[in-house]
């Protein structure tokens, strides 16, 4: 008797190891999926950022013109984004009852398409500046 071999725990090792590559598989494609959305994510936000800079740089070029000049439209193929810049005169007072002149709000509105439809971002800028005449 003692020279008898159970041969049944080939079989469950067959199937432990089966059961083992499933798993890893089932693993490893929700960990791909994972990573991929990490990318789109990140991908969103680096987007948002260089929007924001084109802002940042639209403001930055309109107030070193003259008022007349400031509004303006311009479009960025690479982004695919439109940035436009308006200017009104502001009226304010002094709190002495005195208007203060030549005083500007410079408006840049970055406009365009993502997931959730067309998306505005704004950046509001007072300025002072005489009129040149």
């Amino acid at each position: 008797m003692g020279g008898m071999k159970n041969t049944n725990t080939g079989g469950y090792a067959l199937l432990d190891v089966i059961l083992a590559v499933a798993i890893f598989a089932i693993a490893v494609t929700g960990l791909v999926g994972f990573i991929q959305r990490i990318g789109e994510t990140s991908s969103a936000f680096a987007r948002d950022r260089q929007i924001q800079y084109g802002i940042e740089a639209a403001v930055a070029e309109a107030k070193s013109k003259p008022v007349r000049e400031m509004t303006a439209e311009v479009y960025d193929e690479l982004l695919d984004v439109t940035y436009s810049t308006t200017v009104e005169s502001l009226e304010l007072n002094n709190g002495e009852g005195a208007e203060l002149k030549d005083v500007y709000t410079l408006t840049v509105t970055a406009s365009f398409l993502d997931d959730g439809g067309e998306q505005l971002e704004k950046a509001e800028l007072f300025i002072h500046q005489p009129e040149k005449r």
